[in-house]
C-alpha cells in the first residue's frame, strides 16, 4: 500500500522466531555424532530425491512449508537470504532428545509442586501474622525476625518466623536471588527449596527443610530474573513491555524500528548506559498496557517512578541522541496523563537539548573534536555529535526531531495563549520517509516540509510539499504536513484582532480562506487509501491503520479549530438586543457551521468503526484530544444556537472513557464533559450563560495593572468555573485587541469588554433561524 507506515506487530519470525526439534522421517540419515555427543552436518550426497531433504534452517524457524529447492529455497532466494540445509539425526539421537526433555519435565513439575506448596505457605503466614505487602526500607537485617515464637502452618509444617515490617523488600528480594543463583548453597536463615538442584535433578538437601517465606506478595518468585538490576522487571516481561510500545505507541510517534531495538536491547551484546536509559523510558510508558499479573499495581508505580528518576536523571547530567529519545518517551507518558506544567517544563528541555544536538536542520559538516579537544566556553552552542554511521540512523534522527515537533504542537493548541516552544522557522528537516523504507535502512529523497507561509498558491491544484516525491512518504509523513497547517491555525487564532479596524478584519478574512484552502489541498494529495480508511479498519485493525486513524484526528482537529471561529465566534456575545441584525460582520458562518458539523459526524464515524474492532487502545492521546475537541464543539453549537445538545456527546464521553482506563488525560476529559453536560441538561444553568461566564472571568484575569501602586484582588473560584474554562475558553476566538477601559467597543457603544458581556443579560445567543448561504461574510 504506497505511502502507508507498516509496522510489524507481531516480530519478524526470522529474527526472534524459535526453532522446533528438527522434524521429519529420521531414516535418510546424513550426520555422524562427535565425540561430544553433537551432530556434524554434511554435505548431501548426489541423487538423494526430494523425499528425503529435510527443510531449510530459516523455514524451520519461521514454522512454514519448505520448497526444498536447490541450491536455494524460492523463499530464500526471493528474500536474498543465506539457505542452509542440515542432514537429518538418527533415530537413536532423538530418543536420547525424547528422554532427555521428560527429564526435564519431570524436574520443572517437581520444581512447580515446590513453588506452589511455599506460595500456599506464605499465603498462610500473612493471614496468621497480618504482615504488610509493601515493608519499608529500613537499616535493620533482612533476617531479622519480631522474636515470636516459631509456629506450625495449617498442614503442622514448622513456620519460620515472620518478618519484620521494616524488613527491606529489596533486600528480601535480593537474598532470594541470591539464593537461586546459588541454588547448592543454603542460605543460614532463609530456608527454602533449592531451585537449581530441582533442573539438576539431584536430590535437594534441604526439601524436608520448612518451607521459608516469600519474597513479597507483590513480586512473585521466578528462577529467572533480569540482567539489567532490580530497576526493571525480569527479562521475560522488559520483552513484553518492548513488544507493547511498538504496538501502542510507536505507531503514532515512530521514532524506533522494531528490528534494531529488539537487537539491541535482548542481543548478544551488553547494554550501554545510552541504550539502558531509552528502555527505561519505554517501561516508564508501557506499564499501563501490560497484562501481567505479576505486576501489581504497586509493582507498576514503583517501576514507572524508579524507570522515570532514572531518565530524568541521565538527561540532566547529558545531552546525546538517545537521552533526548528517552525524554520523548518519558513525555508521551506524563501528557498521556495531563497536560499541565510537569509536561511542558520537560518539553523546554527536550527542545533546547535537541536544539544543541542540530537535530532541526539537515546537517552537511559535523565537527569531530580532536584528543583533548573539548569546548570549554559558549562560543558554540552546540553539542558535538558524531556523523550517522548509516541511512537508519540518519532517519532516526530525522523522525525524533519531528516527533518533538509534534509533541511541541499537541500539548500547546490545547491551550489558547501559550507559543510553540520550537518556531515553525526554526524547524528545517525534509520530511521523514515511510515506515518501510525506513526499517529496510534504504536510502531515498524526501522533500522539504516549510511552514505553511513558504508556499507559491495554496488554491493551486499541487500540494506544494510533494514534489513528486510521495512515493518515499507514510502516514507520519503527511501528519507532519498537516501540523504545520495547524501550527498556523494557532498562531492565526491566537494574534489580537482589531474589530474597529476594516483593513484588519478583511485581512483576518483572507487568512482563514487561505488556510481553509490549504486544508483541502493537502486532503486532495492523500494517497487512495485514505479514501478507503472505513474499510481498511474492518480487513485490517493492525497498527498501521491506526496511523491513519490518527491521521484522520489531527485533520479533524485543524479543521474544527480553523472554523469554529467563524462558525461561533465570540464577537457575536458582544451584540446587545438593540442592534441591527444587518450587520453580518463575525455572526456565524453558515460554510464554516457546516465544515465543523461534518468533521465531527465523520470522526463520529471512524470511531464507531474502530470500537468494533477493539482498536481505542492502539490510538494515543492526539486521538482522545480530538474526541475531546468535537464534544466541546457540541456544547458550543448548543450554546451559540440555544438547541438540545446532540446525544453524540454521549458517545463521545463513552468513547473518552474507554481510552481513559490507559491513558489519564482522557479519563480526565471525560469527567468534565459529564459534569457540565449534566449541569445543563438539568437546566440550572444554561450552556449560553456558562461561555459568558467563562468569558467574563477569563477577560476579568487577563487584566493587568497600569501601576506597580494599583490595588490587587483574589477571586476564589469554584470547580464549575474551571470547568466552564475548559469547555469554552478554547472556542471564545478570535482574540479582541486590548482597549483603553472606556474605548468605543465593537459596534460603536462605548464599554468595555466586561461590561458588554456583564450587560447581556441572560439571553442566549441564538443564529436568528436559518442561516442563509448566500450573506456569509466570509465570502465562500
Amino acid at each position: 500500500m504506497a505511502g502507508v507506515e507498516e509496522q510489524d506487530v507481531g516480530g519478524s519470525g526470522d529474527e526472534y522466531g524459535s526453532s522446533d526439534d528438527e522434524r521429519g522421517n529420521t531414516a535418510a540419515t546424513g550426520s555422524q555424532p562427535n565425540s561430544n555427543g553433537t551432530n556434524i552436518p554434511r554435505k548431501r550426497k548426489p541423487g538423494t530425491t526430494a523425499q528425503q531433504k529435510t527443510s531449510c534452517e530459516l523455514c524451520k524457524a519461521r514454522k512454514v512449508k519448505c520448497d526444498r529447492a536447490e541450491p536455494a529455497c524460492s523463499w530464500c532466494a526471493r528474500h536474498g537470504r543465506e539457505c542452509v540445509y542440515k542432514e537429518r539425526r538418527n533415530n537413536q539421537h532423538r530418543t536420547d532428545q525424547i528422554m532427555e526433555l521428560e527429564a526435564k519435565v519431570k524436574r520443572l513439575d517437581a520444581l512447580l509442586q515446590a513453588l506452589g506448596r511455599r506460595v500456599e505457605d506464605h499465603v498462610l503466614n500473612d493471614h496468621a501474622t497480618g504482615a504488610i505487602g509493601f515493608p519499608s526500607r529500613s537499616d535493620s537485617s533482612p533476617h531479622q525476625s519480631l522474636g515470636s515464637p516459631v509456629g506450625t502452618n495449617a498442614s503442622g509444617v514448622p513456620r519460620k518466623p515472620t518478618a519484620t515490617l521494616s524488613e527491606s523488600f529489596w533486600e528480601q528480594r535480593f537474598a532470594a536471588q541470591q539464593t537461586l543463583r546459588n541454588g547448592d548453597q543454603e542460605m543460614p536463615d532463609l530456608d527454602r527449596t533449592s531451585v537449581q538442584s530441582l533442573l539438576n535433578g539431584g536430590p535437594s538437601d534441604n526439601q524436608s527443610q520448612p518451607v521459608a517465606r516469600s519474597v513479597s506478595s507483590l513480586v512473585p518468585e521466578r528462577a529467572e530474573t533480569n540482567s539489567l538490576g532490580e530497576d526493571l522487571p525480569p527479562n521475560d516481561v522488559l520483552y513484553t513491555l518492548v513488544d507493547l510500545f511498538f504496538k501502542h505507541t510507536n505507531t503514532w510517534i515512530p521514532i524506533l524500528d522494531r528490528k534494531t531495538t529488539f537487537g539491541t536491547f535482548f542481543g548478544s551484546t551488553s547494554l550501554t548506559d545510552r541504550d539502558r536509559i531509552v528502555l527505561y523510558a519505554i517501561v516508564a510508558c508501557t506499564l499501563r498496557f501490560s497484562k501481567d499479573p505479576r505486576l501489581t499495581p504497586e509493582l507498576k508505580a514503583h517501576y514507572h517512578e524508579t524507570a522515570k528518576r532514572k531518565v530524568e536523571l541521565y538527561a540532566f547530567e547529558n545531552v546525546n541522541i538517545e537521552a533526548s529519545r528517552a525524554l520523548v518517551i518519558l513525555l508521551v507518558d506524563i501528557l498521556g496523563t495531563s497536560n499541565g506544567p510537569r509536561g511542558w517544563n520537560l518539553l523546554a528541555l527536550i527542545v533546547q537539548n535537541a536544539k544543541q544536538l542540530g537535530l532541526f536542520t539537515e546537517t552537511k559538516v559535523y565537527l569531530a573534536p580532536g584528543p583533548g579537544c573539548l569546548p570549554e566556553t559558549g562560543s558554540l552552542r552546540m553539542v558535538a555529535i558524531a556523523q550517522p554511521k548509516s541511512f537508519i540512523e540518519d532517519e532516526g534522527r530525522r523522525r525524533l526531531a519531528w516527533v518533538i515537533y509534534q509533541l511541541d504542537r499537541y500539548a500547546t493548541i490545547a491551550t489558547t495563549t501559550f507559543d510553540f516552544m520550537l518556531h515553525d522557522k526554526d524547524m528545517q528537516r525534509h520530511l521523514p520517509t515511510s515506515y518501510d523504507l525506513f526499517s529496510k535502512n534504504v536510502p531515498v529523497e524526501t522533500c522539504p516540509c516549510p511552514s505553511w507561509q513558504a508556499r507559491p498558491d495554496w488554491t493551486g491544484s499541487t500540494f506544494p510539499l510533494l514534489h513528486n516525491r510521495h512515493d518515499n512518504l507514510g502516514s507520519f509523513s503527511y501528519h507532519c504536513q498537516i501540523l504545520r497547517i495547524l501550527s498556523g491555525i494557532h498562531d492565526f487564532l491566537k494574534m489580537p484582532l482589531d474589530t474597529t479596524c476594516a483593513a484588519a478584519i478583511t485581512e483576518w478574512r483572507n487568512t482563514h480562506r487561505m488556510l481553509d484552502a490549504a486544508l483541502n489541498t493537502w486532503l486532495q494529495n492523500l494517497p487512495g487509501e485514505y479514501s478507503r480508511i472505513s474499510a481498511l479498519c474492518h480487513s485490517d485493525p493492525a497498527s498501521r491503520v491506526a496511523n491513519w486513524f490518527m491521521l484522520h484526528s489531527v485533520f479533524v482537529t485543524s479543521v474544527v479549530r480553523l472554523h469554529s471561529a467563524a462558525a461561533y465566534p465570540i464577537m457575536a456575545m458582544h451584540r446587545g438586543s438593540q442592534q441591527p441584525q444587518q450587520n453580518s460582520i463575525f455572526t456565524p458562518s453558515y460554510h464554516a457551521v457546516q465544515r465543523c458539523k461534518t468533521a465531527v459526524d465523520s470522526l463520529c464515524d471512524i470511531i464507531r468503526d474502530v470500537r468494533e474492532v477493539d482498536g481505542l487502545e492502539l490510538l494515543g492521546p492526539p486521538f482522545a484530544f480530538s474526541l475531546w475537541m468535537a464534544a466541546r464543539l457540541l456544547i458550543v453549537h448548543s450554546a451559540a444556537t440555544g438547541t438540545a445538545i446532540d446525544a453524540k456527546i454521549d458517545f463521545f464521553i463513552e468513547t473518552l472513557a474507554h481510552v481513559g482506563r490507559f491513558w489519564g488525560v482522557a479519563a480526565n476529559y471525560a469527567k468534565i464533559l459529564a459534569r457540565v453536560v449534566q449541569k445543563g441538561r438539568e437546566g440550572v444553568v444554561s450552556f449560553a450563560e456558562m461561555r459568558r461566564a467563562a468569558y467574563s472571568l477569563v477577560t476579568l484575569t487577563s487584566t493587568t495593572r497600569r501601576s506597580g501602586l494599583d490595588p490587587m484582588t483574589t477571586r476564589m473560584t469554584t470547580q464549575e468555573d474551571i470547568d466552564y474554562i475548559d469547555i469554552f475558553d478554547f472556542f471564545n476566538v478570535p482574540k479582541m485587541m486590548e482597549a483603553p477601559p472606556r474605548q468605543m467597543g465593537v459596534f460603536g457603544t462605548a464599554t468595555s469588554s466586561v461590561e458588554a458581556v456583564a450587560g447581556m443579560g441572560g439571553q442566549a445567543i441564538g443564529l436568528n433561524g436559518a442561516i442563509n448561504p448566500e450573506a456569509d461574510w466570509l465570502g465562500y
